[in-house]
């Protein structure tokens, strides 16, 4: 994400340029690009938000994809994936089903990462690390124990 076209119609594409500040709640849908300051909170249901390296976002961020390559201070979600550039500087915890951080990049803060609602049991989210795996795994030795 390295330029926003608009071509006739509402791209659904938004950016925070370099030298502007928001505080509040930031709701996007598409995709964001942050090169300014962020103070609150940024939601999107399935958009990526990319954090360049200027930019500095200190809110709770919960979107389908985040690329970092600047600050972020605050807990990160992201519904696909976080990927995390050698730029970046990331103080809080993360939660996600695919991490990438390149090395160099600065982290600090915990990190929980997995299918959530893979096995469709409620309550998975609460599930020590590796149960959820446990359980696929004795399902499948079942079903080949069976079918022979």
């Amino acid at each position: 994400m390295k330029a926003f076209k608009a071509e006739g119609e509402d791209s659904g594409q938004g950016r925070i340029s370099r030298g502007v500040e928001i505080t509040g709640d930031v709701i996007f849908a598409d995709a964001l690009q942050v090169d300014g300051k962020v103070i609150g909170k940024v939601v999107s249901e399935s958009g990526t938000l990319a954090i360049e390296q200027t930019g500095d976002v200190q809110a709770d961020i919960d979107v389908g994809v985040c690329v970092i390559r600047g600050a972020v201070r605050g807990n990160v979600s992201a519904k696909s994936r976080v990927e995390i550039y050698r730029t970046a500087r990331v103080e809080g915890d993360i939660s996600t089903p695919v991490l990438l951080v390149e090395e160099g990049a600065q982290l600090s803060g915990a990190i929980q990462m997995g299918q959530m609602g893979k096995t469709g049991k409620a309550g998975n989210e609460t599930a020590r690390p590796g149960e959820a795996l446990r359980a696929d795994a004795t399902e499948q030795l079942r079903k080949t124990q069976g079918a022979s």
